[in-house]
């Protein structure tokens, strides 16, 4: 008897195991299993410091839009972690035909991989106007300006708070009215949330073991991307924009 008990134990358990991997492999959203720190990719990120390039498709057209190239990298003196971004897209701006805009930027993380602070130089159709912004998260205060040529104009600093959100929602021009709406509304923001767990992807015809990360608004993807056990960045997603991202030397 007590052998027979034991037996079915070990079917048992055996079962449980592989229904669990069954649904680890096939539907890794439906279980915390594979969770991993958001940290521990962080760190594989700036320990091997690979740079990513990725081409931009618009997910329903599968026409190329645009093109991103990031680049970890760890100053050796202060340990302080950057990641260098750049790239140009293609918008479709209501009225109008499509407008390019490109980006130089730099974010800024602590050594646990938290963003600190953000420098963007976003470069619209008109070569003459650069729109300059820098974020400091610790400092909690932000900075915008246009650049025309090598001046600096119309620059404006506002804290990170609620009056800093009042003066930039003025200084945009937005309606009073429109300002109550968005402050009644407030309260009905989603939690915006990141997540990492380990995962896998096909490219060019092989299986790649990955890192999922993950940036949600409460239950909507923003940003999802499949990272290499390097942290290099392999393929992403931005379901809001429609694009997906792949890197240019393979098939989609």
């Amino acid at each position: 008897m007590v052998h027979r008990l034991i037996a079915i134990c070990i079917v048992g358990f055996w079962l449980a195991m592989t229904g669990l991997l069954v649904v680890r492999e096939v539907y890794p959203e439906a279980t915390r299993l594979n969770a991993v720190p958001v940290s521990y990719v962080g760190q594989l990120v700036f320990q091997h410091e690979q740079p990513s390039d990725l081409r931009i498709f618009s997910a329903g057209k599968d026409e190329e839009v645009g093109y991103l190239h990031i680049q970890p990298r760890t100053d050796a003196a202060t340990g302080a972690r950057e990641l260098d971004v750049r790239g140009s897209v293609n918008l479709a701006l209501p009225g109008h035909r499509q407008q390019r805009l490109s980006w130089v930027g730099v974010l800024g993380l602590s050594r646990t991989s938290s963003l600190e602070r953000i420098r963007l130089d976003l470069s619209p159709p008109e070569p003459s106007h650069n729109l300059l912004i820098a974020v400091d998260l610790v400092g909690r205060e932000a900075t915008f300006g246009t650049k025309m040529g090598k001046e600096i104009v119309n620059q404006t600093a506002i804290t990170l708070d609620q009056n800093g959100f009042d003066r930039l929602l003025a200084t945009a021009g937005v309606e009073p009215a429109l300002v109550q709406q968005l402050k009644a509304s407030r309260g009905e923001m989603p939690e915006i949330s990141f997540g990492a767990q380990s995962s896998s992807t096909v490219l060019g015809g092989q299986k790649l073991s990955t890192f999922l990360l993950t940036l949600k608004a409460g239950d909507q993807v923003i940003f999802e991307a499949h990272l290499s056990q390097l942290g290099q960045m392999l393929r992403a997603q931005a379901p809001l924009l429609g694009w997906k991202l792949m890197p240019p030397n393979l098939a989609r």
